[in-house]
């Protein structure tokens, strides 16, 4: 077939578009998969960033941490990202990883850095953390503790308690892990006749001392409307215990009114009557004074009948016994803390 030349020339400018548009496209590939070569080497070799995996597990955990916090559903981010919901639940388990162009709509939609949202910290957060970190770790062991007490060396037991408080441990850790450990252990000491009245005295005046500063720095809003009494009956005098009880149940929101030892029993009805309490806290800790506690619980009873408020004990003088409840006409009989807050929650 024949062409003249204008259709030869037409069919020329046909062949080299077609050919410059295969080029081209062969380029644009090349240059993509040059891209994705370049983002996953450095996802590979820079240890700043991390694996790929890591990288999409981190945004994964961000992504789904992000919405949770701002009670947003995946449907409603969905919608706002112009993107389908499967995409969002894709995103949140790790199954799938957004394109740089849809990553920074995401970051822009939560209002952070694409750092932020892929995990990694800033040099400046980075040094901030381990900062925090290393204030964190308190700087003495429970033994340090314990021989500045036998010292009474004054000025080491209110170093160490300082930085017990700067490192953030919560009021829990610190009275377990330190002043409930070394009163067991004076008490142990005492026992054994290794350790004189009077420094066992000195110990647990100097607890007591820095309970009330322990817990002046770490304050918190009472959550409760009715309070709850904290008492030690008759004559025991051992109060140490109830009183870190109620400082760890004020620190969870309760509102503690702790009245303490050596109070008659008809002044113990008249703060029932005029508090209110959801529940009376007793703790008893020397044999000799079960029946003080048993004689307060029946007058408790008996003055306010169905009205009367939950009555819980505990206490090492119980440690032996079976049948608590029975014997003394408690509600319950709480072992350690744990039980305690456990069997209020059910008030």
């Amino acid at each position: 077939m024949w062409f003249n030349g204008e259709e030869i020339n037409q069919q020329k400018l046909k062949s080299v578009g077609a050919r410059l548009l295969k080029r081209l496209a062969l380029w644009i590939e090349s240059k993509d998969l040059a891209l994705k070569w370049s983002i996953e080497s450095r996802e590979e070799l820079s240890p700043e960033l991390g694996s790929g995996s890591t990288m999409k597990n981190l945004f994964s955990a961000k992504m789904k941490e992000l919405r949770k916090e701002r009670g947003l559903t995946q449907k409603a981010v969905a919608n706002a990202l112009g993107i389908g919901q499967t995409t969002v639940a894709n995103y949140e388990n790790g199954s799938r990883f957004p394109d740089l162009e849809k990553l920074s709509e995401v970051a822009d939609f939560y209002k952070v850095t694409v750092d932020e949202l892929l995990g990694r910290l800033t040099f400046r957060q980075q040094g901030e953390m381990e900062e925090r970190n290393s204030r964190d770790q308190p700087l003495y062991e429970f033994q340090d503790y314990m021989k500045s007490l036998i010292d009474v060396d004054k000025m080491k037991i209110r170093e160490i308690v300082l930085n017990l408080i700067d490192s953030n441990l919560s009021l829990h850790e610190i009275y377990k892990n330190y002043l409930v450990r070394a009163l067991k252990e004076t008490g142990t000491l005492w026992e054994k006749g290794e350790m004189p009245i009077w420094k066992e005295h000195f110990i647990s005046e100097t607890t007591l001392e820095y309970m009330a500063l322990i817990k002046s720095q770490q304050i918190t809003e009472i959550e409760t409307v009715q309070p709850l009494l904290a008492i030690v009956p008759g004559a025991e005098t051992h109060s140490i215990g109830i009183r870190m009880i109620s400082d760890e149940l004020e620190m969870i929101g309760y509102q503690v009114i702790f009245l303490g030892n050596n109070i008659p029993a008809d002044n113990i009805l008249a703060a029932i009557r005029e508090n209110k309490p959801a529940a009376v806290l007793m703790s008893v800790t020397m044999r000799q004074h079960i029946d003080s506690v048993t004689l307060l619980i029946d007058k408790i009873k008996q003055s306010f009948g169905t009205n009367a408020p939950a009555i819980l004990i505990g206490g090492a003088a119980f440690e032996q016994m079976n049948y608590v409840e029975m014997v003394t006409g408690a509600d319950k009989y709480c072992k350690n803390y744990q039980d305690i807050e456990k069997n209020l929650k059910r008030i």
